[in-house]
């Protein structure tokens, strides 16, 4: 667009667009891309204790749990709260997870058939009702978690503790 061109400022506030971009050259390990970073795995689920790279599902629920907390975190910043710390796990059920292993016999898709979510909190100078109503209102600001809730059954307790 030509600077003499008509510029909608609200209208291009209002959208970011960004690619990604993901290879296999061996056929083994996949790698995927941002502008100025990459990841990498060769497996599905995290079957194996000493390996060191995260699953596809582990780097898949790290984004929901990274993104979960940068969103509280950022709207504690804008209500002006004194959030003093926060931990989040997740605890992730499969169904059909030996599929992923070319296990014979094993013919039904993989699903993530739930996600549990806790996260543990503390905001000092609120009480505890309006301490989870600021989360709750927090996480719907997150367009990670509303994206996949649609899709997955996610459950997210939350817990208040000094």
């Amino acid at each position: 667009m030509s600077s003499l061109g008509n510029f909608n400022s609200t209208e291009e506030m209002g959208k970011f667009d960004f690619t990604m971009r993901a290879t296999s050259n061996d056929l083994k390990t996949v790698n995927s891309y941002g502008d100025m970073s990459f990841i990498s795995t060769d497996q599905e689920l995290p079957y194996d204790n000493e390996k060191k790279e995260l699953s596809s599902v582990e780097i898949f629920l790290a984004g929901i749990l990274e993104s979960m907390m940068l969103t509280i975190i950022r709207e504690a910043k804008i209500k002006k709260l004194s959030l003093d710390e926060i931990e989040v796990k997740a605890e992730v059920r499969t169904t059909n997870p030996l599929r992923t292993l070319k296990v014979v016999g094993v013919e039904e898709a993989p699903r993530i058939e739930e996600i549990n979510i806790k996260v543990y909190y503390y905001i000092d100078d609120i009480k505890e009702e309006d301490a989870d109503k600021f989360m709750n209102n927090a996480i719907d600001m997150d367009m990670i978690y509303i994206g996949v809730k649609k899709g997955f059954n996610i459950q997210v307790e939350f817990i208040y503790q000094l």
